[in-house]
């Protein structure tokens, strides 16, 4: 049987007080626990306009028990538990938001969400038994988003250029947090005062974020045993395949908008960000089309959605990503702009290998 919960954020209340704790209480990592495979999201609902915490339980034993017990933890923190016996089909997509479709990609989503739930409950166990502080937490993050992008580069066909070290291509797959960064540093009310904002964290995390830049730039050198960021490493690279078939078999394919797309809704031509211009072809083609790099964004979007989930704010999430992205850089000795000129070189003689490959 599968159950299907949610459970709406109490007014006044914020996702990291009531709602993440409550999935360390449920979701202990040493349970036995009475169902099969779950997962848990942070999401929204737009029709009540209300943020809300959604569950996923698959193979329960005894649905009466569990839905029970699932509604006195969240009556414990204020919450009130809607809980459906549905097909495991029904439940939306915990990646809806993601920019991705395909007549495969609402099960792939909830798998992906399976594989990483026990890892974020380990996570956020973690956190509160180290009582680690805000800070800490951040840091567990920015820890996790580094070796995050090592982890996408193991098994990727890249590697078979000669002509690049992983620390090289590491350095170039890192430049994704400075894009991410710039798209909404363009768009905030003030942009001198939210990456001044962002360079006081800086003082206090850019240590941490250069030591994992520079650890990880060895591809035999992986995060330490039995800690979320190696186990997320063992879930990127074990999922790595299967997210690739899905993009080569145009089960799952990228739904995000285009420039095209903007300039249709806009009515007109949409200025370029500090980052953001028009690619070459070749930067296009491994940006969208490319099989590992569509694999690579696409678990990017999961890393982001789990951020989230573990309850770090939006504006959080692009504060760390300016973290990583300025550690990156301050470790390879170049500017935003080399970088993003070194990474067309890299689109360019991908091409070129991958021409003389077919050719």
């Amino acid at each position: 049987m599968h159950l299907l919960a949610t459970i709406p954020r109490p007014d006044g209340s914020t996702f990291k007080e009531i709602l993440a704790p409550l999935i360390g209480d449920f979701f202990p990592p040493d349970r036995a626990r009475q169902h099969g495979p779950y997962y848990f999201v942070r999401t929204w609902d737009d029709r009540a306009g209300t943020e809300l915490l959604r569950i996923s339980l698959d193979g329960v034993v005894d649905p009466g028990a569990t839905g029970d017990e699932l509604r006195r933890t969240a009556r414990r923190y204020g919450c009130e538990a809607h809980i459906e016996e549905t097909p495991p089909e029904a439940a939306p997509s915990p990646l809806w938001n993601a920019g991705f479709d395909g007549t495969g990609f609402p099960a792939l989503s909830k798998r992906l969400y399976q594989e990483a739930a026990p890892i974020l409950g380990r996570f956020l166990a973690g956190a509160a038994g180290e009582e680690r502080g805000p800070l800490g937490a951040a840091l567990d993050a920015i820890h996790l988003m580094t070796a995050h992008t090592r982890a996408t580069l193991l098994g990727s066909p890249q590697r078979d250029l000669a002509e690049y070290g992983f620390r090289d291509l590491l350095t170039l797959r890192l430049l994704s947090y400075r894009s991410h960064f710039e798209a909404i540093y363009a768009r905030s009310k003030d942009p001198a005062a939210f990456e001044a904002a962002c360079a006081r964290f800086y003082a206090q995390a850019g240590e941490t974020a250069r030591n994992a830049v520079l650890a990880y730039g060895d591809p035999d050198t992986g995060p330490a045993d039995r800690t979320p960021a190696q186990e997320w490493t063992d879930f990127i690279v074990s999922s790595s395949q299967a997210v690739g078939k899905h993009f080569q078999n145009g089960t799952v394919r990228d739904a995000g908008r285009t420039l095209e797309d903007l300039e249709r809704e806009r009515g007109g031509p949409v200025e370029p960000t500090r980052f953001h211009i028009p690619p070459i072809p070749e930067l296009d083609q491994l940006l969208h089309r490319d099989i590992d790099f569509l694999t690579f964004r696409l678990q990017t979007s999961v890393l982001y959605s789990c951020l989230y989930t573990l309850g770090f704010s939006l504006a959080e999430r692009y504060v760390f990503c300016y973290v990583v992205a300025r550690a990156n850089e301050e470790i390879a000795g170049k500017s935003m702009k080399e970088l993003q000129d070194d990474l067309d070189e890299l689109a360019r003689r991908f091409a070129a290998a991958g021409a003389a490959i077919t050719g």
